[in-house]
């Protein structure tokens, strides 16, 4: 695309904001203020709102999911509207502009599973991942989260809903997007395509940090969630 080289800059600046708002682990910062532990020495190892609710509670879990969702939205928003800028300045279709919010997004997600301040070891991804799919497209967000719940009503895993979740939504995000936008006029195959990827590329990486889970499930000695914390 004419002028796309203008974009390359901006894409990595967005990059980077969306990686250092990652990698502030909240279920971390939350344990230690409300426990006195590291959430990742506990339970799974994972710093995630699951784990917090075992290690410290409800409320600290609460906030961890608010919290990190947060940063992902606001990675996703900033990556949006830098490019945005970018693009009206360099007379660049602001379609163009959602690049930022791939960009940004992913890269938030990334720095929540290996977060830059936390020696790199930090979460699973699943409440940013869930933040950056509501921003990009409500319509996959709905149905990849109806995934998400039914899997968790029949078995009261996380872990086992959040992949099934992760399975389904790059199929979904093509769906959507080549049968009620491509096909209607409304966008571009080049977006459906761009969109699917990143779509099969934040699956595969969730549903990556989850193999541990997966061998548990397999070997049915995956717990169920409580919502009592941990003694």
């Amino acid at each position: 695309m004419e002028n796309f080289e203008q974009l390359i800059l901006p894409l990595l600046l967005v990059a980077l904001i969306g990686y250092l708002l990652g990698s502030i682990s909240f279920a971390i910062i939350l344990t230690r203020i409300f426990a006195h532990e590291d959430v990742r020495s506990h339970g799974s190892g994972n710093a995630g709102a699951t784990n917090v609710l075992r290690v410290a509670g409800k409320k600290a879990s609460a906030l961890t999911f608010l919290c990190d969702f947060l940063k992902c939205a606001a990675s996703v928003l900033i990556g949006y509207y830098v490019l945005l800028y970018v693009c009206k300045q360099c007379g660049i279709d602001d379609e163009m502009a959602r690049l930022g919010m791939y960009a940004a997004g992913f890269l938030c997600i990334i720095g929540h599973m290996h977060p830059l301040y936390f020696g790199f070891r930090g979460g699973k991804g699943v409440v940013t991942a869930a933040a950056m799919m509501l921003l990009l497209d409500w319509r996959v967000f709905l149905i990849c989260f109806a995934v998400f719940l039914i899997t968790f009503l029949w078995k009261k895993t996380v872990s086992l809903s959040s992949i099934c979740a992760s399975f389904v939504y790059p199929f979904v995000t093509f769906s959507v997007t080549y049968f009620l936008d491509y096909r209607v006029g409304t966008l571009p195959i080049v977006y459906v395509v761009m969109a699917t990827a990143v779509a099969l590329l934040i699956g595969a990486t969730v549903i990556f940090k989850h193999r541990a889970n997966i061998r548990r499930i397999l070997a049915g000695e995956e717990k169920p969630i409580s919502f009592k914390k941990e003694s």
